[in-house]
C-alpha cells in the first residue's frame, strides 16, 4: 500500500494538472495539499480521514529518512530500474517512452525509485533490527494460537530435473535415464509443495514414484521431472516450524512498523490548516 501511495503521489505531481490547490496540512515542514488528499481518496476508494492518515504517514516516513541520513547512490537506483525493466520484459528505453506517454518525467521516476529504496533501507535498519529472533517456546505459542493457519503443511518432494533445448533428446534420455545424453542436463532437487505452481504440483502428484512426468515446454526449452519421492504430509509444530517462523515474523514486522509510526506521529509537529 505504501508503494502504491508513493506512485500515486508521483503521478499527481508528474501530471502537473492545472487545478487550484492549497496546503491542507503541514507535517514537520512538509506540505500535504488538498489535491493530494482528493486524489488518494478517489483513486484508492477510501474515506477522507483514511487518505489524510496515509499522507501523514508518507510525510513522516520521508522526514524520518532525512533525519536518519539514509543515502542511496545513483548506481543503486540504476540497478533497481534495470531489475524492474527485466521483470516487465522491457528495456529501460522502453520504460522511459512509456512514462513519457503517460505524461510523467524520467527524472521524477528515478527520484521516486530512490525514495522507495531509502524507505526499504530505513525499514531494514531501524525497524526490523528491533525484532529479536523468537525462541521455540514463542513459536509454539504462536502455532497453538493460530493452528488453523497451518492445517496444510507443505510436502518435501525429491525430484530429478531433466533439461534440454530439444524435446527429442529429452525423450531419448527419459527412455534410457542411466545413459548420459549430450544436450540433456540432470539436477537433483528437493521441492516444497507450497513453492510449486498448482499445475506443476498436480502433475507431480499424478506421476507415480520412480517414473517421469511428461515433457514440459517452458518457452525456453523442455524439462521433465523424475519423481523419486513425493514425501508425506506431516502434522504438528515441527512439521510446519519454518512456516510458523515466517508468519510470526510477518506479524512482528507489521506491529513494529505500526508502533514506530505511532511513536513518530505522537512526537511530530502536525498542523492542520484546512480540510
Amino acid at each position: 500500500m505504501n508503494k502504491l501511495l508513493s506512485l500515486l503521489i508521483f503521478c499527481i505531481i508528474g501530471s502537473e494538472a492545472q487545478i487550484i490547490d492549497a496546503i491542507a496540512i503541514d507535517v514537520e515542514g512538509q506540505a500535504i495539499t488538498t489535491i493530494e488528499i482528493q486524489a488518494v481518496q478517489q483513486n484508492l476508494k477510501i474515506s477522507k480521514e483514511a487518505a489524510v492518515e496515509m499522507l501523514i504517514r508518507d510525510r513522516l516516513e520521508k522526514a524520518a529518512i532525512v533525519n536518519a541520513g539514509i543515502t542511496i547512490s545513483d548506481e543503486e537506483v540504476q540497478q533497481k530500474v534495470e531489475a524492474i525493466a527485466r521483470a516487465k520484459h522491457m528495456t529501460t528505453s522502453q520504460m522511459k517512452k512509456l512514462l513519457e506517454k503517460q505524461g510523467l518525467t524520467w527524472e521524477g521516476y528515478l527520484k521516486q525509485i530512490k525514495l522507495e529504496l531509502q524507505k526499504d533501507r530505513f525499514f531494514q535498519e531501524y525497524i526490523l533490527s528491533t525484532i529479536d529472533r523468537p525462541s521455540d517456546a514463542e513459536l509454539k505459542t504462536y502455532y497453538n494460537t493460530h493452528k488453523e493457519e497451518f492445517d496444510s503443511a507443505p510436502i518435501q518432494m525429491s525430484l530429478v530435473l531433466y533439461q534440454s533445448d530439444s524435446v527429442k533428446l529429452l525423450k531419448k534420455s527419459i527412455s534410457n535415464p542411466m545413459k548420459p545424453i549430450k544436450g540433456v542436463t540432470k539436477k537433483s532437487i528437493l521441492a516444497s509443495s507450497d513453492e510449486m505452481s498448482p499445475a506443476l504440483l498436480n502433475l507431480i502428484q499424478q506421476t507415480p514414484e520412480n517414473s517421469f512426468t511428461k515433457p514440459i515446454n517452458t518457452g525456453k526449452g523442455f524439462i521433465a521431472y523424475f519423481v523419486k519421492s513425493k514425501g508425506s504430509r506431516q502434522s504438528g509444530f515441527e512439521a510446519v516450524k519454518n512456516a510458523v517462523f515466517t508468519k510470526w515474523m510477518q506479524s512482528k514486522r507489521v506491529q513494529a512498523s505500526k508502533d514506530f509510526m505511532n511513536k513518530l506521529k505522537s512526537n511530530a509537529k502536525i498542523r492542520v490548516i484546512r480540510l
